[in-house]
């Protein structure tokens, strides 16, 4: 029974080579193997010879294949046959959230007959590059990625796109980089901290403080949504009611971090009411800063966060407004997209996709 590539009245060179790529990555087309030659293909898919040289070119200079004069096309890469294992990186599971993250993902992978090879990156560029160069010569099928530092450009993109060239399919979770194209899942954090905001005004408070992480894609879209809201409604945008903070689950920037937070948030009690913080763990660390110097809350002041988690319940406080995170669809996403790209070799895993929860 011959394949059969999609739209075929329309194929592009670049369709036939992910189809090739597909063939020769799960065997069909082995190790040394002659391929059909360039009428047969023409004969098969009914496209133009120069599309079919296009897309045999494009394998030669990528070492895929290989031609000899008179003799045809042979395939010179040795491929591994992929295990039906997904390498996937969180900067750290000890949190709320990539717990139940993994819970959505595993929901998906385990009913498709996947693994999953867990390791975390402790938000160091380091320890991500290791786990990639690992995944460089692993069999995995695929990763689901939580970038590091994720709100400034990869130094690690040059692996991003050994990856690629391996056509070892990528999805970003929470977050992406900005220098490397790939499909992420993620929340739409500039909206929702637009909502929070709005909220808060709408209670009427006028001088609103927020507290952000610096070195993630989400604390910067966080940060957008609060000034997007401030704007709209005409509030003044005060530069000493916003601070910033960036930090790893080491014990030492997690000193510096709380430090930090304790500062500011005794520095703004009496010229704000409200307070938006990054997440929930950062909004109980502070209340119960707050309480421990005998600050009344929510009567002295509001404390609003992000993804409504159990984690006020650690530290016996009354759980704090705060935006649901979806969590486990997150993870479902994720792996869903994933393998979107698993199983459809002809999609290009190196094209930025966008989707947001």
């Amino acid at each position: 029974m011959r394949d059969h590539l999609p739209n075929t009245r329309s194929i592009k060179y670049k369709a036939l080579y992910s189809w090739m790529i597909g063939k020769i990555n799960d065997g069909s087309f082995a190790y040394k193997e002659k391929l059909p030659s360039e009428a047969a293909l023409c004969e098969q898919f009914q496209i133009s010879r120069q599309t079919v040289r296009n897309a045999m070119d494009r394998l030669c200079q990528e070492g895929y294949i290989e031609r000899v004069k008179g003799s045809g096309s042979f395939v010179t890469k040795p491929v591994r046959i992929r295990e039906k294992t997904v390498g996937i990186l969180f900067l750290t599971i000890s949190g709320y959230i990539n717990a139940n993250i993994l819970n959505g993902i595993e929901e998906v992978l385990t009913g498709q007959g996947y693994s999953i090879l867990l390791e975390l990156s402790h938000n160091r560029i380091a320890n991500e590059a290791r786990f990639l160069q690992k995944m460089l010569t692993s069999n995995v099928s695929g990763l689901i990625i939580e970038g590091t530092k994720s709100s400034f450009p990869t130094p690690n993109e040059e692996l991003y796109r050994r990856l690629a060239r391996l056509k070892i399919p990528y999805v970003f979770v929470h977050n992406g980089y900005s220098n490397v194209e790939a499909p992420a899942i993620l929340w739409d954090d500039r909206r929702v901290s637009y909502e929070l905001t709005e909220r808060l005004i709408h209670a009427g408070h006028k001088k609103i403080a927020g507290l952000f992480k610096f070195d993630e894609m989400q604390g910067v879209n966080r940060y957008l949504g609060y000034i997007d809201a401030l704007m709209d409604h005409q509030l003044e945008i005060e530069e000493n009611f916003i601070g910033w903070y960036g930090d790893s689950d080491q014990a030492d920037e997690i000193r510096r971090k709380n430090s930090y937070a304790d500062r500011f948030a005794m520095d703004i009690l009496d010229r704000c009411s409200a307070l938006i913080c990054y997440n929930d763990l950062i909004a109980c660390h502070i209340i119960r800063h707050y309480i421990a110097n005998g600050v009344s809350i929510p009567e002295q002041l509001s404390v609003a966060s992000f993804d409504n988690s159990d984690v006020t319940k650690l530290y016996n406080l009354q759980r704090i407004p705060s935006v649901t995170h979806p969590k486990e669809e997150m993870g479902r996403r994720a792996a869903s997209l994933l393998m979107e790209y698993i199983e459809n070799p002809s999609l290009d895993p190196s094209e930025k996709r966008i989707l947001t929860l």
